[in-house]
């Protein structure tokens, strides 16, 4: 029944941001104030924001639900519950449970009225609604409607409702009477406290705007300017029709005394353009001690706890360094402010010295704003002691963590803080840990927002059953067990669970059949010895065998190795079941609770069992005399060059950044030709050549050509390549038509500027003392354009003929920052550092490089 007024000017300013997966901005947000129960004053965002709006909108549905049904309570004189009435006016169920005919009346016409003020009204009424059709003519018969039952229906509470739907039809359908409607109703609202006066309030500003009569139509908005009021936001959200100096002198003509000038400099100066510090002084002039002032000051200090925001490097929202000059003429200018009480100008200056790292000033204002703090505000004094200690700490033991514990305990009774002073605590030690070499502590401090069951491998899983058999546990390392680890209370039964994927993954085999007896006995959907070209040898076994047969053959295999070191079948099985052991093969949900199509764990792990796997396959290919087998090792073993290409080009995930890594297989998702040419340009395809050159004469060769889309793309794009026709463009005219490009901020470039283009440049002019420094153009101006990709080919093929061409390292930084790959872009900055210093050149390091590097994961 909660109604929106739709002609706001907030639509015009699209600032919407979307995030995907499971990043959730409060995550990396810290809010250490207490609440303040002003309008707007608990909203750190933008307001301007289209977002924010929406937030704000959607919070406010929700309470005006909640007071709409209290007043139908109490109306229905207590005979139905919240809930029942909820289903009566909400979801119009149970209706002839109703026994009071005039309220069944109206719920009735509301039902009726319903589908010609929802959002979708347009919709209804081309479509028709619930299988009727809509006509626009229907609703002056629904507005006489309402006004007639004003007259007929006895209850003054239900007089002042069907008021409110006869008003938002006409004003809603732009009708000629809506105004009349309103001055012949309005003294249904005197001595009313219902939310529809509220509801009534906003409808009748919105037809004075709508009639040209803007001053009014703010001036009526501002009235609801009060967190009692349901639709408060709407004075704010309609101050824009206040466009011109006449409209706001009209407007300060007409307040009736103090306390509304100062209402409408407030809404003035919540927009997020104003100049706050000269809005402030004008508020002063007429009352430094309004609460408004303190208002406006508390919500800068709220905006300003953005400086703690941790966003990680690969999410959304840009990381850049704090920006704290920008506080300054706030800060110049609350140093000269004197009022009655001085509380938010501590608070204030207490966090603005902090964030200048003036921690002494800072504790001096936090001392003053104690002497002056009232009822629970004084949670926010104790928090920001809390983050000044916090930051002074060098280092951690046991004392310091039972010295944190015990202050967070005082902390955490505190709703409005408590989470974020809860995960400020453990992202602040998490480094002293990493300094004191404590990875385990370092890796639980990390994960304080969630502890993923797939980042414990075989030492974390140690780690935490040592911790949870301590005996003399310190306070923090409670609060890790309880509220990190064992946060949600399945959490053991997984872990317990996920300890056996993980042995399978440590290759553990032994100790499996040992600890898990019982529990080996369920049949496996793959083969874990098949190495099958059809079906990404992901066949399901006509013979299937349980997992605990395969270990023992694993065993037996490893076993029969030791003996005979050279006997090429064992070789072959025991390197095709590592394989498929590993991210890549046919069963590698048994050493992972959850497999991720995009991402693996555990970089070392995966290296190790794919090269593992090539130890023995190469010993198999020795030792194998048949051509026919040695092709099939062969193509064993460029299904291993293709996971090592992955591990190679792997970039850690945002999240469990400990152990996960994102992939790059183009052979999982078939036929993405760019990652193709990526994988062959970067020098890798050995195996399929060998494949070709050596064993094309082969039945499994020929199989294999049909099946494996993987090779002929291979085999077609390394034709193109290698192909004799010309370019068309030389290396200097393509250097000269970029940078043209580049200086008329062009960015669109021609198509056949892709990987093979590039690739077949650097065959027929290759990189040489001659053309280094051209290439090296191409690719910055690459950069530049956005064509990162092909920009970090070419710098790394540079790289990899000269390793110490100091440029390209930062050239190619710049390429992978732009990239989003900002792990491996630290690594390329790092060594242009390194080799800047060594040139006696580390004055010439630009801020930008050192700046980026120092932004911590």
């Amino acid at each position: 029944m909660f109604f929106r007024i739709i002609f706001l000017w907030v639509f015009l300013h699209h600032f919407l941001f979307a995030c995907g997966g499971g990043f959730w901005p409060e995550d990396y947000e810290f809010k250490f104030l207490h609440k303040r129960d002003y309008a707007f004053s608990n909203i750190q965002d933008n307001l301007n924001f289209s977002s924010t709006y929406n937030n704000i909108v959607m919070n406010s549905d929700k309470e005006a639900k909640k007071e709409n049904l209290k007043e139908w309570q109490k109306e229905f004189g207590k005979q139905y519950s919240l809930k029942q009435i909820e289903e009566f006016l909400y979801e119009g169920k149970n209706l002839s449970s109703i026994k009071n005919k005039e309220i069944r009346a109206y719920i009735d016409f509301v039902n009726l009225q319903a589908p010609f003020v929802t959002s979708w009204r347009k919709y209804y009424l081309k479509y028709g609604y619930k299988g009727k059709k809509l006509k626009e003519s229907d609703v002056d018969l629904l507005i006489s409607k309402a006004i007639s039952n004003i007259q007929s229906t006895k209850s003054k509470y239900l007089k002042q409702r069907y008021f409110f739907l006869a008003l938002r039809l006409a004003h809603y359908y732009n009708k000629d009477n809506a105004y009349s409607i309103y001055t012949a109703n309005k003294k249904l609202l005197q001595r009313s406290d219902s939310i529809v006066k509220d509801w009534i309030q906003g409808l009748y500003a919105g037809i004075l705007i709508k009639n040209g009569e803007n001053v009014k139509g703010v001036y009526e908005f501002t009235k609801l300017f009060d967190k009692s009021k349901s639709n408060w936001y709407l004075a704010f959200y309609n101050f824009n029709a206040i466009k011109t100096d006449k409209d706001w002198n009209d407007l300060v003509s007409m307040a009736k005394d103090k306390d509304e000038k100062i209402k409408f400099l407030t809404l003035r100066a919540l927009d997020a353009n104003a100049n706050i510090v000269e809005e402030l002084k004008n508020i002063a002039k007429i009352d430094l001690n309004s609460k408004n002032y303190d208002l406006l000051l508390f919500r800068e200090v709220l905006k300003s706890q953005d400086f703690f925001n941790i966003y990680p490097q690969d999410s959304y929202y840009e990381v850049k360094p704090k920006n704290i000059d920008k506080y300054t003429p706030l800060v110049n200018y609350l140093q000269t402010v004197s009022k009655d009480n001085m509380y938010t100008v501590d608070l204030a200056l207490a966090y603005f010295s902090f964030y200048k790292g003036d921690i002494a000033s800072s504790k001096d204002y936090l001392q003053k704003a104690y002497k002056e703090v009232k009822g629970e505000d004084i949670h926010e004094l104790n928090a920001l002691g809390y983050i000044i200690y916090l930051n002074g700490l060098k280092t951690i033991n046991t004392d310091i963590e039972n010295n944190i514990a015990t202050r967070l305990d005082k902390l955490m009774t505190q709703k409005c803080n408590k989470d974020s002073l809860f995960k400020y605590t453990f992202y602040k030690v998490k480094d002293l840990y990493k300094d004191k070499g404590d990875e385990f502590k370092y890796f639980i401090a990390s994960n304080y927002r969630y502890l993923s069951i797939n980042s414990i491998n075989l030492e974390k899983y140690e780690k935490i059953e040592e911790l949870k058999n301590k005996k003399d546990k310190s306070g923090l390392e409670k609060y890790m067990l309880e509220k990190i680890i064992f946060k949600y209370k399945d959490f053991d039964k997984s872990l317990q669970k996920a300890y056996f994927s993980i042995l399978m993954n440590n290759l553990e085999f032994e100790k499996l059949l040992k600890e898990y007896p019982d529990k080996l006995n369920y049949k496996l959907r793959f083969n874990i010895f098949n190495n099958l070209i059809a079906g990404n040898n992901r066949r399901v076994s006509p013979t299937q065998v349980t997992l605990k047969e395969t270990l023992e053959k694993i065993i037996k295999i490893k076993e029969n190795l030791k003996k005979n070191p050279n006997d090429a079948m064992s070789n072959y099985l025991y390197a095709t079941a590592l394989y498929n052991l590993s991210y890549w093969g046919n069963s590698n949900t048994l050493t992972t609770v959850y497999r991720s199509s995009y991402s693996f764990k555990e970089k070392e792990l995966e290296l190790r069992k794919i090269n593992l796997s090539n130890k023995y396959l190469n010993k198999a290919l020795e030792n194998f005399t048949k051509k026919e087998f040695k092709a099939k090792v062969t193509y064993m073993l460029a299904k291993n060059e293709l996971a090592l290409y992955d591990i190679k080009n792997s970039t850690k995930s945002e999240y469990n950044q400990e152990i996960s890594y994102r992939t790059d297989n183009w052979y999982s998702f078939g036929y993405d030709f760019k990652n193709i040419q990526r994988y062959m340009v970067s020098g890798y395809g050995k195996y399929f050549d060998k494949l070709k050159n050596d064993f094309d004469d082969t039945s499994y060769y020929q199989e294999l050509i049909k099946e494996c889309s993987n090779l002929r793309n291979y085999q077609s794009t390394l034709k193109k390549v290698y192909d004799k026709d010309a370019l068309g463009i030389s290396l200097t005219d393509l250097e000269k038509e970029l940078s043209t490009m580049y200086k008329q901020k062009k960015t669109r470039i021609a198509n056949k500027y892709n990987t093979i283009f590039f690739w077949k440049l650097m065959v027929q002019e290759p990189i040489t003392n001659k053309t280094v420094e051209s290439y090296n153009n191409i690719a910055y101006y690459l950069e530049k354009l956005h064509r990162e990709e092909y920009s970090i080919i070419l710098l790394e093929k540079i790289i990899e003929k000269y390793p110490n061409r100091v440029v390209a390292y930062y050239n190619l930084g710049d390429a992978y920052w732009s990239y989003w790959k900002k792990d491996k872009a630290k690594n390329a900055y790092k060594k242009y550092i390194e080799l800047m210093i060594k040139e006696g050149k580390e004055k010439k390091i630009p801020k930008k490089v050192k700046d980026r590097v120092d932004i911590k994961d």
